[in-house]
């Protein structure tokens, strides 16, 4: 796996991961409370998520008092979102975003058993379907995966639940100019100590509307927000999109771009062309090129953009390279 691939959500990982799971006794409370039975009804063991991200997460397997033996994945998350400048929502949001999905009954989605709100930690539980499968950066062959993973996409954009939304009240995250602006914005900030290295930088931030024009142009549908392998899980022909907290309104584009960033031409070209199969049949439009690349760009200043020690660290000098690439282009170097 090449470096910049995960390089997302998956930051957080080691916080979650340090976070502390409820007690016993709360998760019995808590799982009693979804289900509708007595918390001594329950029968479960338990053990913690090692690919938890954002939020701290466990596996559950639940046996209720009408012997249903149910796999489950319970995730806490705080009432508050994560300083994510507008990215992700919170977990009541991603909750919500789950409800939207089921209610229109895509395939490759989990299934929402309820959520609870834990008192004495201010947090809100997601208590999830466990489904099978296996995450794409963790299978040996993953050009397959990658390209069912396209398709998936390119259906659920072609669905566009943005009106199944609006009907519900849920208010969706929605990418405007400010969205784009402040990561490009926050990027060059933060890498203040690179502006000799890279002094083109500066005259960059001058083109920054025509960079996002594209996204900003492009017909908005719901997207999943990082849509990146690794919140990907593959189960023979079936795919299954985790983690929903940063589902939002823009471009379809940035999910394309998302999942294949970073990966070989050949495999990344596969997956564009499945996945305008998969949502436009007739053929794609002319404008998709633009669009994509302008999300290219776009999850470049992202990630430089969300925290000074992201920017600076030699784990990011592919993306500053991209960038330079993208400078290049525009004559600035």
């Amino acid at each position: 796996m090449g470096e910049g691939r995960g390089m997302s959500g998956r930051e957080s990982a080691g916080a979650a991961r340090t976070l502390p799971l409820p007690a016993e006794h709360t998760l019995a409370a808590g799982l009693a409370a979804v289900f509708g039975v007595r918390p001594d009804e329950l029968v479960f063991e338990r053990r913690r998520n090692p690919r938890a991200s954002t939020f701290p997460s466990e596996f559950v397997d639940c046996r209720l008092p009408d012997g249903r033996r149910l796999e489950l994945c319970c995730k806490y998350g705080a009432d508050e979102t994560d300083g994510s400048h507008g990215h992700r929502g919170n977990a009541a949001y991603e909750g919500a975003v789950y409800r939207l999905l089921m209610r229109r009954g895509l395939a490759g989605v989990p299934r929402l058993y309820g959520m609870f709100a834990e008192e004495q930690t201010g947090r809100t539980w997601l208590v999830l379907e466990r489904v099978p499968g296996v995450r794409i950066d963790d299978l040996s062959d993953q050009a397959p995966a990658m390209r069912a993973a396209a398709v998936w996409v390119g259906r659920l954009h072609a669905e566009d639940l943005t009106a199944d939304a609006l009907t519900a009240g849920l208010p969706l995250i929605r990418h405007t100019r400010d969205y784009y602006l402040g990561w490009i914005r926050r990027t060059i900030e933060f890498a203040r100590p690179l502006h000799e290295r890279y002094a083109w930088l500066r005259e960059l931030e001058r083109h920054a509307d025509a960079l996002i024009a594209p996204l900003l142009d492009a017909p908005r549908v719901l997207i999943h927000g990082e849509y990146y392998p690794h919140n990907v899980l593959v189960h023979g022909a079936a795919v299954f999109a985790l983690d929903w907290q940063s589902a939002a309104v823009a471009a379809g584009e940035l999910d394309l771009a998302a999942l294949t960033e970073n990966w070989p031409e050949e495999i990344a070209e596969a997956c564009v062309r499945e996945y305008r199969a998969a949502r436009w049949p007739a053929g794609a439009p002319a404008w998709s090129d633009a669009v994509l690349e302008a999300a290219r760009v776009h999850w470049l200043f992202r990630w430089l953009g969300d925290r000074p020690q992201w920017t600076l660290r030699e784990r990011a000098r592919w993306r500053w390279q991209a960038l330079e690439r993208v400078a290049a282009r525009l004559g600035l170097t």
